[in-house]
C-alpha cells in the first residue's frame, strides 16, 4: 500500500505521492511497508513586532514523518489497510530540555501520531475509519509547495514553541488538521467523485489576544460533518480538477469567564470553498477560495472563531499559486493568498496577506533542496495587536523515501 494512495483515494494530491514506500513484506497477501521524510528547514524572519525576529532551525510546514503500512488478505471483495503515520520535530521538547525556550508548546512534543486508520476497498468505493486528514480546505493545504518545505509561521510568531512553518494558512486558506472520524469515499475510477465524513467534534473558541473575553462553547452533542464533490478529466497535454467542499458543527453552552455568553448558548460553523488545480505540460496553477462563519483565520474552530460576546466571526480567504518546471528536477513557485476576518460590534477583525516565492530541486527520486523568499502583512495582527509586516528567508534540505 503506497503511503500517497489514501490522498489519491480522496482527491487530494501531496508531492509526497512521488515517493517510493520500502517494502518490507510481502506474503500470501500480507503486506507491510515504510516511508516518511526528513526535513530541516532554516528560517530568518524579520519584521514589526518584536516576536517577528528570529532564526529558527525546524522541520518547516511539515514536521518529520515515518509511517507503517499494513495490508491484510482481501477478502469477498474487499481490501483492507492500515497506516500509522508518527510525526517527529527536530526542535523536539522532549528528551532535551537545553533549549527550552524555544521547543515549550504541545506543537513540539517528541512523537505526534498524525495519522491512524484503516481503510476499506472494493466496488462500492472506499471507507476509512480512524485518525486521518480532514476534508474541508485540506486541498490548497496540501497543494502547497511549502506542504514539505518552509512557508510562514502561523501569524508570523517566530518563537512560539511549536515554531513550525504554517504554509500559507493564515494568508489564503484555513488547516485542516488531523481528526478522527469515518470516511466515505465513491469509487476512484470515475470522474466525478463524492467524499463524506462524521468527525469528532471541537471546542469552537477564541484564544488570540484579539479576544479580550476568550468565549467557549465546549459541549457537543453531535458530530462535525464534512463533505466533497470533485470532478477530474485530462486534455491534450494536461489535467484538471474541478471541487467544492463545506463544513457544519454545532457546540453549546457557550461560556464567557464562567458566564453564558451574551450571544446565546448556542454556536454554530459553517462553511464552503472551492478551487482548481489545472496541469499543462510544465506548467501547475492552483486557486482555491473559503467563505464561513464560527471557522477563525488560520486552524479552523480553535484560534479565533467568536467574538468578545460570543458571537460567530465570518471570515473568507482566496489563494493562488503558479509553477513552473525550468528543467526536469527543478520547479519554481509563486503563491499569493489573503485573509479578512470580519469586524463585529465586539470585536475588530483584519486583513492578511502572503507572498512566497519558491525554487527546489530534486536530486534524483529522494533527495530535494528548496529555498523560499516571503512576506506576510497584517492590517492588525491578532497576537500582537498591531500591524505587520514579515519578511521569510528560508532554506532546506528534505530526504523522502
Amino acid at each position: 500500500m503506497k503511503n500517497c494512495q489514501y490522498f489519491i483515494a480522496a482527491g487530494i494530491f501531496i508531492s509526497s505521492c512521488a515517493q517510493a514506500e520500502i517494502m518490507v513484506l510481502e506474503d500470501n497477501g500480507y503486506t507491510f511497508g515504510v516511508d516518511g521524510w526528513v526535513i530541516l528547514n532554516a528560517s530568518s524572519t524579520r519584521g514589526d513586532a518584536e516576536g517577528n525576529d528570529a532564526f529558527r532551525i525546524t522541520s518547516g510546514d511539515s514536521p518529520n514523518m515515518i509511517g507503517f503500512n499494513f495490508g491484510v488478505p482481501e477478502f469477498e471483495g474487499i481490501k483492507a489497510n492500515a497506516r500509522l503515520g508518527l510525526r517527529i520535530n527536530p526542535h523536539s521538547g522532549q528528551g532535551n530540555q537545553k533549549n527550552l525556550g524555544n521547543i515549550g508548546s504541545t506543537a513540539s512534543q517528541s512523537i505526534d501520531p498524525r495519522e491512524i486508520y484503516a481503510s476499506f476497498d472494493g466496488d462500492f468505493g472506499q471507507v476509512v475509519i480512524g485518525k486521518q486528514y480532514s476534508i474541508f480546505n485540506g486541498r490548497p493545504v496540501l497543494a502547497d509547495a511549502s506542504v514539505l518545505a518552509g512557508g510562514f509561521f502561523a501569524y508570523d510568531i517566530a518563537n512560539d514553541g511549536g515554531a513550525l512553518g504554517a504554509g500559507s494558512l493564515h494568508s489564503g486558506y484555513l488547516y485542516a488538521n488531523f481528526n478522527s472520524g469515518i470516511r466515505y469515499n465513491s469509487p476512484f475510477d470515475s470522474p466525478f467523485k463524492v467524499s463524506l465524513a462524521l468527525y469528532d467534534p471541537s471546542k469552537i473558541q477564541s484564544v488570540l489576544a484579539s479576544v479580550a473575553n476568550k468565549p467557549v462553547a465546549s459541549k457537543t452533542t453531535s458530530p462535525r460533518i464534512e463533505g466533497e464533490l470533485s470532478y477530474s478529466d485530462t486534455f491534450n497535454g494536461g489535467s484538471y480538477t474541478l471541487y467544492a467542499d463545506s463544513i457544519y458543527q454545532k457546540a453549546e453552552n457557550c461560556q464567557i469567564g464562567g458566564s453564558k455568553c451574551s450571544a446565546g448558548s448556542d454556536v454554530e460553523a459553517s462553511g464552503y470553498s472551492a478551487g482548481i488545480d489545472l496541469k499543462l505540460g510544465a506548467f501547475g496553477f492552483f486557486a482555491s477560495g473559503f467563505q464561513g462563519e464560527g471557522l477563525g483565520s488560520a486552524l479552523q474552530l480553535d484560534f479565533d472563531s467568536l467574538d468578545d460576546a460570543g458571537r460567530e466571526r465570518e471570515s473568507s480567504g482566496y489563494w493562488l499559486q503558479t509553477t513552473a518546471k525550468v528543467t526536469p528536477n527543478t520547479k519554481l513557485r509563486l503563491s499569493y493568498g489573503e485573509t479578512t476576518i470580519d469586524d463585529t460590534a465586539a470585536t475588530k477583525g483584519h486583513t492578511a496577506k502572503g507572498t512566497v516565492l519558491g525554487i527546489y530541486h530534486d536530486y534524483g527520486d529522494h533527495i530535494a533542496l528548496y529555498s523560499e523568499i516571503g512576506r506576510s502583512e497584517f492590517d492588525l495582527n491578532p497576537v500582537f495587536l498591531q500591524a505587520t509586516e514579515t519578511d521569510y528567508v528560508t532554506a532546506g534540505v528534505r530526504l523522502m523515501w
